[in-house]
């Protein structure tokens, strides 16, 4: 018994049983060519290719009976003719005109040329001019490298912070390997109409070819490479990357007018995988070689792109990958040595007396980049030192210098009341002792209560050596500098609160946010900054405590010494602006005592201050936890002897 969803059985015996589909299929065949051949159809087709010739005959023939229709279509053909030269020439003026406005201005140095920068000139950075020397000397001989079997990068990626030296280094580079050197900025591949993105890179890569043609190497440098290599589809970074829009954008631009686009990062992705393939002309000259039964000659040229970047983030990963900018090189800030190197190359370049001190200003300059320093001894410092009627350049003026630099120009309030410039004046005074006492890590460069963009007054104060890793105590002496300035100004109120502190309150709730992330106040278990935290847990009791034992400390402190804050204060009312040196020397005239001679017992005495409120902290965290915290905290390091401040 068949089941009901059984398939039909063939015939048997029928061998052509498979033809019955074929015999439906030219069924409807026949019925599609019985349509189409019928009179009507045949008729319109016949009317749809022939008209126009139609049409051209008729013309013809009134036109040679008739002069009046002649003349008509003469008149309407000339007519014709103008409005198309007029448009032409129109459209011609603006795309020439836009053309010429947007060309990139490309830079371009032969080996002939005089050399502007070399690796001489580069400095702070010896480990990375080291590895780029490497890659120069490979890229004008690779013959070695070839032989044992090692296939030539095809670009390097500089990114870091803005300043620090990426573009000078391509320069450098192109002075350096004996090759010629060709760059744009990213931006320069920009064009209003579409496609024309696509044709700058094709030419900025054509020159680059041809100059490595000619010198035998070139290198391509692409500056600020991510506003044409910015990310595709938004994958990585959070802002919208330069040069993708919208959908609605693209079509509300319309027509010719492409805006940006991805065209030229698509063309440099190609031009940056066929930087091994062969050339027309290569290939040409190939087919010449096999006629003849020779070898065609190995390619003795080569083009290495270099691009450079702040924002490595939002670039393309198909940029990045390997085998396109294959190197990533970070070029980061100097460190002290490079600092050091950094400042005595621009102070070679300007007259400058002998109260010039390079270590001061090596402290004075953490995380500046060559850019900044050079821009304050080159040009700000010899600024200060020539409208100040001298010839050379003096530390005052360099440390002005960088302080325009890092607070802004002077702008002092001529008309501040008295009680105002007061309660200044003992503000930075606090922070003045506290930074004194309490920093051993630290020198004092400046204390002023003239007025720097929104800042009345500060006291700038500089590592005397690079601090990388640090106990947490640092951070808890740091706190009550921060709150030294308020409590300054209450005791010289008799407790009155005053405004201009919400810059140090600031700092000092990150500072304790730190000190929560690090485990200060016991295990970190919710990684939340203090900002995130719910106003319940911000005021919870362990870090009131904290703040209020801070603020007992910092009080004792400034009791303590409070004839040296007022007379700090006394002669900031006086002077408006002291040094680093002046403070310390009003301190020390006070006290007798020079705690760079190594009094030993005061200077522990002092220092111990700041190590008190940790312990207490910890009593509060070891109540917290229903523990007296006995044996779990370790006794801290002593400080280092403080530096030199002169």
């Amino acid at each position: 018994m068949a089941t009901p969803n059984a398939p039909e059985q063939e015939e048997p015996g029928n061998p052509f049983a498979f033809l019955a589909g074929d015999k439906e299929k030219n069924a409807n065949l026949t019925e599609i060519q019985r349509r189409r051949n019928h009179p009507l159809r045949r008729a319109i087709r016949v009317v749809r290719s022939t008209w126009y010739w139609v049409v051209l005959v008729l013309i013809i023939y009134f036109a040679w009976t008739n002069p009046v229709f002649l003349n008509l279509i003469l008149f309407l053909t000339g007519q014709a003719f103008r409005l198309l030269f007029v448009v032409s020439f129109i459209l011609i003026q603006f795309i020439a005109m836009f053309w010429f406005i947007g060309r990139a201005k490309t830079e371009i140095i032969t080996p002939d040329d005089p050399k502007t920068l070399t690796f001489d000139d580069y400095k702070g950075q010896p480990r990375l001019l080291a590895l780029v020397k490497q890659w120069m000397s490979l890229l004008s001989d690779r013959r070695q490298f070839k032989e044992m079997g090692g296939e030539f990068i095809n670009g390097l990626l500089f990114y870091g912070a803005p300043g620090t030296g990426k573009t000078m280094l391509a320069k450098a580079m192109a002075g350096e390997s004996g090759t010629a050197f060709i760059s744009i900025e990213g931006s320069g591949f920009r064009g209003m109409f579409m496609g024309m993105d696509v044709l700058k890179m094709m030419s900025f890569v054509n020159k680059a070819r041809k100059l490595a043609r000619e010198y035998g190497a070139c290198i391509a440098f692409i500056d600020e490479i991510d506003a044409v290599g910015a990310s595709r589809g938004n994958v990585m970074g959070g802002a919208q990357p330069v040069g993708h829009q919208s959908h609605v954008d693209k079509m509300m631009m319309g027509g010719m007018m492409g805006g940006g686009g991805t065209g030229a990062l698509t063309r440099l992705l190609t031009e940056l995988d066929g930087v091994g393939e062969k050339t027309r002309g290569e290939k040409l000259q190939g087919r010449i070689y096999k006629l003849f039964g020779k070898e065609p000659p190995e390619r003795n040229w080569h083009v290495l792109f270099v691009g450079s970047t702040n924002r490595p983030d939002i670039l393309d990963p198909a940029l990045t990958r390997p085998g396109r900018l294959d190197r990533r090189i970070e070029v980061s800030a100097p460190d002290r040595m490079g600092r050091t190197a950094i400042i005595e190359y621009y102070l070679s370049k300007i007259r400058h007396d002998d109260s010039i001190d390079v270590e001061a200003i090596v402290s004075d300059t953490s995380n500046y980049t060559p850019a900044q320093i050079m821009a304050a001894i080159t040009k700000d410092a010899v600024r200060l030192a020539l409208f100040d009627g001298r010839d050379k350049v003096n530390q005052r003026d360099v440390d002005l210098a960088f302080q325009e630099q890092s607070m802004g120009l002077e702008n002092p309030i001529e008309d501040l009341q008295e009680d105002q410039r007061e309660q200044v004046a003992y503000h930075e005074a606090g922070h003045a002792i506290a930074v004194y006492y309490l920093m051993p890590e630290m020198r004092m460069v400046r204390a002023t209560i003239i007025r720097r963009s929104n800042a009345l007054g500060y006291v700038h104060s500089a590592m005397n050596y690079e601090l990388h890793a640090y106990p947490l105590s640092y951070l808890v002496r740091r706190v009550m500098v921060s709150l030294a300035g308020d409590v300054a100004t209450k005791l010289w109120s008799g407790g009155e609160a005053w405004s201009g502190t919400a810059g140090d309150f600031q700092h000092v709730r990150a500072l304790i946010s730190f000190l929560r992330a690090n485990g200060f106040f016991g295990p970190p278990i919710l990684e939340r900054t203090m900002t995130d935290l719910p106003k319940t847990e911000m005021d919870g009791p362990i870090v009131t405590r904290f703040w209020n034992k801070s603020e007992d400390s910092t009080e004792r402190l400034l009791r303590d010494h409070w004839e040296e804050l007022d007379a700090i204060a006394q002669a900031l009312l006086e002077k408006g602006d002291l040094s680093g040196v002046e403070v310390v020397e009003i301190i020390q005239g006070i006290t007798g005592i020079d705690i760079r001679a190594g009094d030993d017992e005061e200077v522990e005495t002092l220092l111990e201050e700041g190590e008190k409120i940790a312990e207490e902290a910890e009593k509060i965290r070891a109540g917290s936890n229903g523990d007296h915290g006995e044996g779990r905290r370790r006794e801290p390091r002593k400080p280092k002897p403080r530096a030199s401040a002169d």
